[in-house]
């Protein structure tokens, strides 16, 4: 009778563990800060005054935030080791934006006519988790070339 006990409390035990680990696989991935966002680019080359498509994607499985939309992006062209603004954000309507998980948006921004050739990437605020309070890095593309319009 006392072995029959045992086997059935370590039945018992082994059931708890199974569901525990499945519930503690039921969490929402995510990477955290700075690494739940990433944005890219559809070209390595621009000409001056085209729509660059940014296509932002939600890695996580946490629903993001971005307050603005996406409207502080920034154009910044590399000069030397640094990188300047040459076009900060511009002003538009939009109040709230919401990326869900695995989501990802196209955001398009135009070149401004007269771009100098060069290296360049926009940067914009991460949007950010509800519960996640701290201040986070800019989201940045990657880097591409504009040039200007053969004539």
């Amino acid at each position: 009778m006392r072995g029959t006990l045992r086997r059935q409390n370590l039945g018992l035990i082994a059931a708890f563990l199974l569901v525990g680990s499945g519930c503690a696989s039921m969490r929402p991935y995510d990477p955290g800060p700075g690494k739940r966002v990433v944005a890219g680019v559809v070209q390595d080359a621009y000409l001056s005054g085209a729509s660059v498509n940014v296509t932002i994607s939600n890695l996580s499985d946490v629903t993001l935030f971005y307050p603005d939309g996406f409207c502080k992006t920034e154009l910044q062209k590399r000069d030397g080791t640094t990188w300047k603004t040459v076009q900060g954000p511009s002003a538009c309507s939009i109040a709230l934006g919401i990326l869900d998980p695995g989501q990802t948006v196209v955001h398009q921004y135009r070149l401004p006519k007269g771009a100098a050739v060069g290296t360049y990437r926009l940067t914009m605020p991460m949007p950010v988790a509800e519960q996640d309070a701290s201040p986070e890095p800019e989201l940045q593309t990657p880097t591409f070339k504009v040039q200007t319009p053969l004539q």
